[in-house]
């Protein structure tokens, strides 16, 4: 399959993705160069978060991904500062607990906050807070705690020159453990998650996955690439990616393994961990997410895959940002988004 077109965007990669190009093969037409940026050309073309089931038949595609060219302006510098974060606060504590509601506020740059509120709380891993209606945005967060209602308009991005991504929305539920203190604080940020934004990190990025993949179900804790903490890779664990897109309409793909905190595999970091920002705030506004198996990539995540703005088109366009960034993938396998 030809590599599909290509926006500026930032890539973060999680394992399980085959190596791309080797040094000496010879480049199919509309790859990068090792090292290069995305170029004008012409326009665009046509189980993870911890066992989320799939909701729907599935879809798979092999071919007509698009042909688009990459056409992408320079990147940002520094994506942390081009790309929301976010941060969740309980409405009261109570002995250390969080209560039942709060609300996940979301910075921007050049944006005043907007939040959305989480209806429920539970201290199991695989629940968290959950966000009942995860498409309601205020701006004044008391809404969400007894205060005055006061709405907001959604986050909105331009379509990237790949085509729809989706539309900005917010993870269905954030676990615990993907906070920097369970039940509030930032979004916390896998320190495996690698971005990418020309063909020479894409390449870097292979090559993590190739390593983390090979830490599978080896029961080892495996620090941090700075060296700090402790991280499980279990058996066969997912590889996500999720795809977030600057208010300039760069998309940033962050591809990163769904490690665990413990040895039982209990405490992963899922999609909303694939964030930018060394010091967190997560991917608290993603147009897809899904996982990457070899040269396939699908919409499978617990947390984004719902709302009708997750469609074949969305997918087919994120397959075609991993080709321009030099990391193949021949076909997609969609699936029906909760409704």
């Amino acid at each position: 399959m030809k590599p599909a077109a290509c926006v500026r965007s930032v890539v973060v990669l999680l394992p399980l993705l085959s190596p791309a190009c080797g040094g000496g093969a010879a480049q199919p037409a509309g790859h990068l160069p090792d090292g290069a940026s995305p170029a004008a050309t012409s326009s665009a073309g046509a189980s993870s978060d911890g066992g989320a089931e799939d909701s729907g038949a599935g879809q798979t595609s092999g071919g007509g991904m698009g042909t688009a060219a990459c056409v992408l302006p320079a990147p940002p510098s520094d994506p942390c500062s081009a790309l929301p974060t976010g941060k969740v606060t309980p409405c009261s504590q109570d002995g250390g607990q969080p209560s039942q509601t709060g609300y996940l506020e979301i910075d921007s740059p050049d944006a005043a906050p907007v939040y959305v509120c989480a209806t429920s709380w539970s201290p199991d891993p695989s629940i968290g807070y959950i966000f009942g209606q995860p498409a309601t945005f205020l701006s004044d967060p008391q809404g969400c705690c007894g205060g005055t209602v006061v709405p907001s308009a959604a986050p909105t991005v331009p379509d990237s020159s790949l085509g729809s991504l989706g539309a900005p929305h917010i993870p269905s539920h954030i676990k615990p453990q993907e906070l920097t203190d369970p039940g509030s604080g930032p979004l916390r940020q896998n320190p495996f998650a690698v971005a990418v934004t020309d063909t020479t990190s894409g390449a870097a990025a292979v090559q993590a996955m190739s390593t983390w993949t090979s830490w599978a179900g080896d029961g080892k804790p495996h620090p941090a690439p700075d060296g700090t903490g402790a991280y499980y890779f279990q058996p066969g664990f997912p590889i996500d990616y999720v795809v977030l897109e600057t208010s300039a309409g760069f998309p940033v793909l962050v591809i990163g393994p769904e490690v665990t905190l413990t040895a039982d595999g209990k405490t992963p970091l899922g999609h909303p961990a694939l964030g930018v920002c060394p010091a967190g705030g997560g991917a608290v506004l993603a147009m897809i997410g899904g996982e990457v198996h070899g040269t396939l990539i699908n919409n499978h995540s617990g947390r984004y895959d719902y709302g009708p703005w997750v469609t074949p088109q969305a997918l087919a366009s994120a397959a075609a940002l991993f080709n321009c960034m030099g990391i193949p993938i021949t076909s997609t396998a969609f699936t029906a988004p909760k409704s």
